[in-house]
């Protein structure tokens, strides 16, 4: 249910700006309902008063035409105005609510309602019918959303300070709407105030316990609290869509409307983001308190998302991290530091008997613990406490059995996995921590039974010996089993020519299952 109702806000979201202005207020008008009829909207509108130069559209509501969720989105007021020189000024007056309804897998009531307030904003907007730019303005945006839970309360409230954008948008011969925009936000504040009451497990009325022990009230159980509070500075942000001629609908088939040419792309850059949180939970059963509260925080960072009937991509990055953290069940405080963190996704939207490339790739740099947790780990400082780092970096050909729009991608009707993959390419994955490291490529592929690959998988690692070494000294195992770990890797890995401290291995998987290692067959 989630993931229509996020398709469905986002596109009404990036499809809303656009079509705000044009030439005469008239036309603004019959742009902004031609193009949310196109995304799968339906409008009602309380009263429409055409004065000529300015036009005033009051009590819209819109509603997704299909689809599982119930969304509502009422405007209380737009005007329209001519400013001369072909100009249109166009306001959105009163606070905006946007509701959605759902139900869970479990047939449980689940939704939330949103209140949306720009005091202030406005949209100039010059050119033509078919070439339009827009200067938009928002000195402040207030939204305070709240779940429609009868027992849970979770308040959020999301303030935005001194957003400018600009876009430009065009209508192509064959009715095609291109648009770009980009703009900045200079400071985002997001709070959040949960609670609700503890959740029993069934453990808590177990039959361990004795049958005169007293049992909780479900009617009067202690309350659970979670509170957040996160800045973010210097957002920018930038993109790209198109809305495709003819009929399609976004909100109930959004499949069918990137294979009629629906697209759209984004990239966010920001400053620092700063945050805290506080959170008290219950043990009913043992009638025990936890808090736990912490702070986190980047210098910068980005993130990137694009959606077309090839691919929907993904990627983020973001550099000089800082994680605290204390807790009544932690017996130190929690801290970390880490240079970078980096993610990408890749995966084919349409389904096809045809392969389709994807991809996934994931990074951190230089992560580094605080004294405390090597000291629970490592007393001795036995090992090496250098910052580790990761890196995975795969990418592959797949089949993709059902659209991954649809609503039966994640609980297939059939026997058949809806993402079969054909051929993987280990580009690398790479660690390197306490001391040692291992480097992994390889080029696999795979048939019908993706459990028997065919290709080969090479390894390096260094530093392995002297790991083996340090966990015996520490004793996390006797030097007994370590002998009968190492024997197993001689199986497996080989000193290499060049260093006889580096281990090197080749896995050979052919057809019919069995394995080669360095040449010699272990399965």
């Amino acid at each position: 249910m989630y993931r229509p109702i996020a398709t469905s806000a986002i596109a009404l979201i990036i499809g809303a700006g656009p079509v705000l202005a044009d030439v005469t207020p008239s036309q603004v008008w019959d742009s902004l309902q031609q193009t949310y009829g196109q995304m799968g909207y339906d409008m009602q509108v309380g009263a429409t008063d055409d004065a000529g130069q300015t036009l005033t559209v009051t009590d819209l509501v819109l509603t997704p035409r299909e689809g599982e969720q119930d969304m509502t989105l009422t405007i209380p007021r737009i005007v329209m105005q001519q400013t001369g020189g072909g100009d249109v000024r166009s306001v959105v007056e009163g606070q905006m609510d946007l509701q959605m309804k759902g139900r869970t897998e479990d047939d449980k009531p689940v939704g939330f309602t949103m209140s949306i307030d720009a005091p202030g904003n406005e949209t100039l907007t010059t050119g033509t019918p078919e070439a339009m730019e827009h200067a938009i303005t928002v000195p402040k945006m207030i939204v305070n959303g709240r779940s429609q839970d009868k027992v849970n309360e979770t308040p959020l409230t999301i303030t935005l300070t001194d957003m400018a954008a600009k876009q430009a948008t065009s209508q192509a011969e064959d009715g095609t709407r291109s648009q770009s925009f980009e703009g900045t936000v200079a400071t985002t504040v997001m709070a959040i105030n949960a609670s609700g009451p503890a959740h029993i497990e069934p453990a808590d009325q177990s039959a361990d316990q004795p049958e005169d022990a007293p049992q909780p009230d479900p009617e009067n159980l202690p309350m659970d609290s979670f509170a957040s509070n996160v800045t973010l500075d210097d957002l920018e942000f930038k993109g790209q869509g198109t809305l495709p001629a003819g009929d399609f609908d976004m909100a109930s088939d959004p499949s069918g409307a990137l294979k009629a040419g629906y697209s759209g792309q984004v990239t966010f850059a920001m400053g620092k983001v700063q945050g805290d949180f506080r959170a008290t939970s219950h043990d009913v059963a043992e009638d025990r308190t936890n808090n736990a509260e912490g702070s986190f925080g980047i210098e910068d960072g980005t993130m990137a998302m694009a959606m077309d009937k090839d691919s929907l991509s993904y990627e983020g990055k973001a550099e000089q991290i800082a994680v605290q953290m204390t807790s009544d069940d932690l017996p130190f405080p929690i801290e970390y530091t880490a240079a970078e963190n980096t993610f990408r996704l890749v995966m084919p939207m349409i389904a096809s008997e045809q392969e389709q490339p994807f991809a996934l790739a994931y990074g951190l740099k230089d992560l580094a613990l605080n004294d405390q947790i090597w000291q629970a780990i490592d007393p001795q400082s036995t090992l090496p406490r250098d910052p580790a780092s990761l890196n995975i970096d795969l990418e592959g050909m797949a089949v993709l059995v059902t659209d991954f729009m649809d609503p039966n991608f994640a609980d297939p009707e059939t026997d058949k996995a809806p993402f079969q993959p054909r051929q993987l390419t280990i580009k690398d994955i790479s660690l390197d921590a306490v001391g040692a490291t291992a480097d992994i490529t390889g080029d696999l592929a795979f048939g019908d039974d993706p459990s028997q690959p065919v290709g080969t998988v090479q390894g390096r690692f260094t530093g392995i010996n002297a790991l083996l070494d340090n966990a015996v000294a520490m004793g996390i195992a006797p030097e007994q089993q370590m002998m009968g770990l190492r024997m197993m890797m001689a199986m497996f890995a080989r000193p290499a020519q060049d260093d006889p401290e580096t281990l090197t291995t080749e896995l050979e998987f052919r057809e019919g299952g069995s394995i080669f290692a360095n040449g010699q067959q272990v399965k």
